[in-house]
């Protein structure tokens, strides 16, 4: 079946490179007039130096830009280089120009990528490539739950298992990534913030290379994680371990809540700062009654069903 509708859409068609506010604008005067937008991306990767983004790419920046405030009203498709648009009468659609005002249409994608800094290199080797090396795509599981709800112990676990199997997998943890990569971060919520838009950048990077990643952090708010997801969001699935606190703070070998609870450490997850719950997790694990291989056995057929090895 096809994931397209019949909601009244607009087309707008463009080599996006990159995409920046006066294509935003644009965007939305196209979704005033319909339903939702076909965004047209043509292929021009690479014809020259003015197109050095990848679709992959030019759909990230659409999708960052987009998809917090407009999800669901949009669908970016790749098309061909496009040049000439032709149509014969009673074609039962509307071909428009649409005038933004004078500031917004002097915005240049070339000053943009000037101002940018970016010389983007291209890869010699495709996600494609990748993906028939390897036998299957990458993607991102995403741990998130309260401390001691599970994450660690289940991301080990499924990392073998799934290494085992044959994927090409990777475990990222909270307490690697803090006592390396994000070692100058502290816990004030500004760093907190950074340190998960991190780690979604590199989960990303892993997953472009062909890697199931999985991220094990607290990710306590909704807004953190739909950045990691925008980082990449083919094959992200957000993973919610589900367990009361007083369970979580039974298991706490840590001693992180006992010091919580004392004052020794503040903004704690669960004590002091809050832990939004998500919305619409692709899986959530009730780990407060399953046990660690009832957990593992249904992330494990969650991934073969959503990321199969061909």
């Amino acid at each position: 079946m096809t994931k397209y509708t019949k909601s009244k859409t607009s087309l707008i068609i463009g080599r996006w490179q990159p995409w920046h506010e006066g294509h935003r604008g644009l965007f939305e005067a196209a979704l005033e007039r319909a339903e939702k937008v076909a965004i047209g991306v043509r292929h021009t990767y690479a014809t020259d130096g003015k197109n050095p983004f990848t679709f992959d790419e030019v759909k990230e920046f659409i999708d960052k830009d987009l998809s917090e405030k407009f999800s669901g009203k949009y669908d970016v498709i790749e098309l061909p280089n496009i040049t000439n648009v032709i149509y014969g009468r009673d074609v039962g659609y509307k071909v428009e120009k649409i005038s933004l005002g004078e500031d917004i249409e002097k915005i240049s994608a070339t000053e943009v990528r000037k101002s940018m800094n970016l010389t983007p290199v291209s890869h010699s080797v495709e996600v494609s490539e990748r993906s028939k090396r390897f036998g299957h795509e990458g993607g991102i599981i995403w741990f998130t739950g309260l401390s001691g709800s599970g994450k660690s112990t289940l991301a080990k676990a499924l990392e073998r298992k799934l290494f085992d199997k044959g994927y090409n997998v990777y475990m990222l943890d909270a307490d690697n990534i803090r006592d390396g990569l994000n070692s100058n971060l502290g816990f004030s919520n500004e760093d907190r913030n950074e340190n998960i838009r991190r780690v979604g950048e590199v989960a990303a990077l892993f997953a472009n290379a062909g890697f199931i990643v999985l991220s094990a952090f607290i990710s306590p708010f909704n807004s953190d994680r739909k950045k990691a997801l925008n980082a990449h969001p083919k094959n992200f699935h957000e993973i919610y371990l589900s367990a009361d606190i007083n369970v979580c703070e039974g298991r706490d070998i840590k001693g992180l809540y006992k010091k919580a609870r004392a004052g020794e450490i503040k903004e704690f997850t669960g004590i002091d700062s809050p832990y939004e719950v998500p919305k619409s997790p692709s899986l959530e694990i009730d780990t407060e009654n399953l046990t660690v291989d009832q957990s593992i056995d249904e992330l494990f057929s969650f991934i073969l069903n959503k990321i199969p090895l061909k």
